[in-house]
């Protein structure tokens, strides 16, 4: 961890392109520090550089639910080239935090290991949805978990065990940048995981703009409330703001029907919000994450 800080080795892992090449979206201007690192010695140089520099460190996992305007000044850092690992020990398994939940559900079930298929078709990587606590239909990642191993603060590996970490709605406590994550999943047939996979797929795709890049949820669900209800009831699915639209299909998702910039879709934010705290008086929480 106190590998000497070399500019040479920071820019061999640092990107030059744009960020809608990674966004989910498909919106982002050129980033200045936008850092790919290819191992846990990378990671110590880019919190060394962001430290030495008073930038602000950003860890953005695979961007899938992440709005970018103006990135000066910040540290951007994705985890697409860190080595992937997964290590399965009966109904236990280990994975590194940058796997695709796509991939490590389908990995799984030839496992005949059940339990994530409520989250299938989500395009987030596993450290982002501990981090926010993912969940749906009344189910959350975390009650699978058992440990996750970080890299704090200080430049040392640490395992903090689940008791150590507060869960609740679409938050954690977790503060510092995951590198593996152990979870204990049911055994069951691979059939009925197959079956609980097309079922989910079928809810999402029947109910969600799939066919157009989106970030999932713009908000939080109020405490016994919908988010995408109260929009619709504010008359808004169909809004438009340059390319960025309400989606006809689900009120909580905004999607880009073209080239819609940074500024149509924090228009369009704001303009939600508005709406329904002057119908509702409930304000909107973002789940997504805006940074500018």
């Amino acid at each position: 961890m106190n590998k000497k800080f070399d500019i040479e080795d920071l820019n061999s892992i640092r990107s030059d392109g744009y960020f809608k090449d990674f966004s989910h979206i498909k919106i982002g201007n050129k980033v200045q520090y936008l850092f790919l690192p290819r191992s846990v010695s990378d990671l110590a140089l880019i919190f060394d550089f962001a430290s030495k520099n008073k930038l602000p460190l950003f860890p953005i996992g695979g961007g899938s639910n992440v709005l970018l305007g103006n990135a000066k000044k910040r540290v951007l850092l994705m985890d697409y080239k860190l080595p992937k690992t997964f290590d399965v020990n009966s109904d236990e398994v280990v994975v590194s935090a940058n796997f695709n939940l796509n991939s490590l559900i389908n990995i799984l079930k030839k496992n005949s290991l059940g339990g994530l298929e409520f989250l299938v078709t989500i395009p987030a990587h596993i450290g982002g949805l501990l981090k926010m606590n993912a969940g749906a239909f009344g189910k959350n990642i975390s009650e699978y978990l058992k440990w996750i191993e970080v890299l704090n603060k200080k430049g040392e590996i640490e395992i903090i065990p689940k008791d150590k970490i507060e869960f609740s709605y679409r938050k954690s406590s977790i503060k510092d940048y995951i590198l593996k994550a152990a979870f204990k999943f049911e055994r069951k047939l691979e059939e009925e995981i197959d079956s609980q996979i097309k079922k989910f797929k079928k809810i999402r795709k029947d109910s969600q703009p799939i066919n157009f890049p989106n970030l999932g949820c713009v908000f939080k669900n109020p405490k016994g409330e919908s988010a995408g209800k109260l929009i619709d009831e504010c008359g808004l699915k169909g809004e438009k703001i340059g390319d960025a639209e309400i989606s006809e299909k689900h009120a909580n998702f905004i999607i880009n029907k073209g080239n819609a910039s940074f500024e149509d879709v924090t228009n369009l934010i704001k303009l939600i919000q508005r709406k329904v705290y002057a119908k509702t008086g409930i304000e909107l929480e973002l789940e997504i994450t805006v940074l500018n």
